[in-house]
């Protein structure tokens, strides 16, 4: 299953992606265009899906997620840019916030997302 999104997905998507995934995932991100390509395919195969679709490398990020608990993997061999002998697997500081922005965005009905920010806040009393 390989899925290309422009838009968020969908409970139904996400409910069936826990199912078929066994709760953890892959995916990569164009930070500029705002697309993300996601399922069990490998992360290359998913990169060059972004790259067809007229992505830049230099914009495609791959994390791994955790549809449990919400956590995001920031370690990926998409992230190693051929032409960048400097680049790693870990996405560059400077762009970590896009890509977990457009993560929490595309996974916005995944319910430790959908709720974050929801919980009450309480005050202490003096």
């Amino acid at each position: 299953m390989l899925v290309v999104k422009k838009l968020s997905l969908s409970e139904a998507e996400i409910r069936s992606m826990v199912d078929e995934l066994n709760g953890y995932t892959w995916a990569v991100v164009d930070v500029k265009k705002g697309v993300m390509a996601v399922g069990d395919e490998y992360v290359g195969v998913m990169k060059n899906t972004l790259l067809k679709l007229k992505s830049s490398v230099f914009d495609v990020f791959g994390v791994g997620i955790d549809l449990t608990t919400g956590e995001i993997n920031f370690d990926s061999p998409a992230n190693k840019k051929v032409a960048d002998r400097d680049s790693t697997k870990e996405v560059p500081e400077e762009k970590k916030a896009r890509v977990e922005t457009l993560v929490k965005y595309f996974f916005a009905e995944l319910p430790v997302f959908k709720y974050e920010g929801m919980m009450p806040r309480y005050s202490k009393r003096v």
